[in-house]
């Protein structure tokens, strides 16, 4: 099973794929070989993640969580660390990503409603769009429960964690996956990604020259759409720090209406501290209902 990377088309896309023979973008680096397990814990490690997992769901085992961290956290080598979580298997680095802390130490917590919605949604002949895919939670899930005859496309630009989740998608069979790194918004251009807040996996568009940053495509989600051939997206998750109503406005403005998805996640703008018009209002003014509030996103369906 290889990585390859399709050129066909503007937007670069990397897969996980079983054909034989060189790869046209080989994994390289830390996590290639060897497989998932090499990184596994160790015993105090394992103490502290089985009293992390025991935890409730929600705010009560996130902030129980902190007791057992220094334990789960002991003894990881360079960093990371094979774990099973949220059915998969799991190369994590807890250190430098919010994300992957959660899905190492209480992964139980991690989103827990919305990637139920996901699954059910999920199935042969679907396509998923996970948009902000960080290291792959939502991207990964999704293409386990939608299986060989579904479509799984992962949008993120910061290249470490394109690496990370391609990792992530070898080590589970998973060949209906595609990435791609441009960045979407409501114009065409390049820009930088700058880090938000010291967090490895949460990251935001600059203007060329506001700060330092990996160079990226920005494009819209209608044109991404025409050059990966998605006819239609039917579950979608945008994560992308406050850029949600700018992807959707685009998308509304250029995509007919049978072509939206019937399922979407969003980031709360309310307690990311935006008060001006947000994604989910936008979303209920073309006839969107809310499913669900949760802890850091809404859910919403047609």
């Amino acid at each position: 099973m290889m990585t390859t990377q399709d050129d066909d088309s503007p937007a670069s896309v990397e897969r996980v794929t079983a054909r034989t023979g060189p790869a046209r973008a080989a994994i390289t680096g830390p996590d290639g070989p060897p497989g998932h397990g090499a990184f596994a814990p160790g015993m105090v490690a394992r103490v502290g993640l089985a009293i992390g997992r025991s935890l409730p769901k929600g705010r009560a085992g996130l902030r129980l969580a902190g007791a057992a961290r220094p334990l789960a956290l002991s003894g990881l080598k360079d960093g990371r660390c094979d774990v099973e979580a949220l059915g998969l298997k799991l190369r994590v680095h807890p250190k430098d990503n919010l994300s992957e802390k959660r899905l190492f130490l209480t992964p139980q917590c991690f989103d827990p409603d919305e990637l139920d919605a996901v699954r059910a949604v999920m199935a042969p002949g679907k396509t998923f769009m996970d948009i902000g895919a960080n290291a792959g939670a939502y991207a990964l899930v999704a293409a386990k429960a939608g299986g060989r005859g579904s479509r799984v496309v992962a949008v993120e630009p910061q290249a470490e964690m394109r690496r990370r989740m391609l990792f992530n998608a070898r080590q589970n069979g998973l060949e209906n996956l595609e990435v791609t790194g441009v960045a979407l918004a409501d114009y065409e251009g390049e820009d930088v990604m700058r880090m938000v807040a010291g967090n490895l996996g949460g990251t935001a568009l600059t203007g060329p020259g506001e700060a330092s940053g990996e160079a990226v495509r920005v494009t819209t989600l209608p044109t991404l759409m025409t050059e990966l051939r998605i006819e239609r997206i039917d579950a979608m998750k945008i994560d992308v720090e406050g850029g949600e109503l700018d992807i959707l406005s685009a998308f509304f403005k250029q995509i007919d209406a049978d072509r939206w998805p019937e399922l979407m996640v969003l980031e709360r703008a309310d307690l990311a501290g935006r008060d001006a018009p947000d994604a989910a209002a936008l979303a209920q003014s073309k006839g969107y209902k809310v499913q669900q509030y949760t802890r850091m996103n809404v859910i919403l369906v047609r």
